[in-house]
């Protein structure tokens, strides 16, 4: 700077001969902060991190439970015995604290591991426990049924053992161990009867009894199960209504299932009656006292879809995606795609240091 001098030192400049324009300039470099530099490898790091959890964590949120995942909608055909219908996602919903089961007249075309494609006249809803399964306690369900006298309606809140649990989505007729327990079940359309029934060891037992109700598809019920070594207690409404005594009582962990066919063991289909809708306002397990599972479904996202089953040529493993990622992931994924945006914006545009 013609006829002035520059000492380094806290000062950074000192003027000799000054304008008020060369002043400004030294204090400005003075007092100016220089900007922090952040390090190549916690840029690269934590850009990486964020979106291999963005990317990556819906993929093994498949295999997760919890408050906001805890029972999956089939999306494939039924059973042998009870293929009148396709279950779709559609039909199962959560509204005003109720799982709610939709059974319509539509047409639709699904098909399972174990049947081909083919098109049906009925949809509804199926829901299964994600994982979560249990070995003795007590089973308590609320429930109001779908359907009505000489409606076809054929509800069921029913139990199978584990080994089962992971193909169920996409398989129909695999008898896994064969062991099956109907908590309530509507059959021939008789809703003020409630069959309480096993079939175990591929059906060799089917004890069971019938109990008296007011019509179930009118008002809530209360159905348990109270699930011990050799020992089967069935209530409604707090009232025991059958007990089953016997060697062959299940004694491996067994999962919760809740659908309604259409159909077959429900008796003729009256289209006209369609569409019916079932509603369960909890589900709740315990063991002791000890509440190891309960759902009283408030939470939209307590129940996922599963991914349409192929057709049964295929071969496929057990797949199944989030309908709607939780809410806490998807505030867990902004902040972190934010923190990329941050990082990225603060590389490229942060002023750069001219030397006067």
């Amino acid at each position: 700077m013609g006829g002035s001098a520059r000492l380094h030192g806290t000062a950074h400049c000192l003027t000799i001969r000054s304008s008020r324009a060369v002043e400004k300039r030294c204090t400005d470099a003075v007092l100016s902060p220089l900007p922090t530099r952040i390090p190549h490898w916690v840029e690269f790091q934590c850009i990486t991190y964020c979106i291999l959890y963005c990317l990556c964590f819906p993929l093994l949120s498949r295999t997760q439970t919890g408050a906001d995942s805890q029972w999956i909608a089939l999306n494939r055909a039924g059973a042998p015995n009870s293929n009148l219908q396709c279950f779709t996602p559609n039909n199962v919903s959560v509204s005003g604290g109720n799982l709610v089961i939709t059974s319509k007249s539509e047409a639709a075309t699904c098909s399972s591991f174990d049947l081909a494609s083919a098109a049906y006249r009925y949809t509804s809803g199926f829901v299964s426990m994600r994982t979560f399964n249990y070995l003795y306690g007590t089973l308590e369900v609320r429930a109001k049924f779908g359907g009505g006298a000489s409606t076809g309606s054929w509800p069921i809140i029913w139990m199978e053992d584990a080994s089962c649990q992971a193909s169920d989505p996409t398989g129909t007729d695999d008898r896994c161990n064969g062991q099956e327990i109907d908590v309530a079940e509507i059959l021939n359309s008789d809703f003020t009867r409630v069959n309480q029934q096993i079939h175990v060891n591929d059906f060799a037992h089917n004890d069971g009894c019938t109990a008296s109700a007011t019509d179930v598809s009118q008002s809530f019920h209360v159905y348990q199960l109270v699930w011990s070594a050799g020992s089967l207690v069935f209530k409604v409404d707090g009232a025991s209504t059958c007990t089953i005594n016997r060697s062959y009582v299940p004694s491996g962990p067994m999962y919760v299932k809740i659908n309604n066919f259409v159909g077959n063991m429900g008796g003729a289909v009256n289209s006209s009656s369609l569409p019916w809708t079932s509603l369960v306002d909890y589900v709740k397990v315990t063991q002791g006292s000890v509440v190891v599972f309960n759902d009283d479904f408030n939470l939209k996202a307590t129940v996922q879809s599963a991914q349409p089953t192929p057709p049964s040529s295929y071969h496929p493993v057990q797949t199944s995606i989030f309908k709607t990622l939780s809410h806490w992931r998807l505030k867990a994924c902004i902040i972190c795609l934010a923190v990329v945006f941050v990082i990225t914006a603060f590389r490229f545009c942060r002023p750069r240091r001219t030397v006067p």
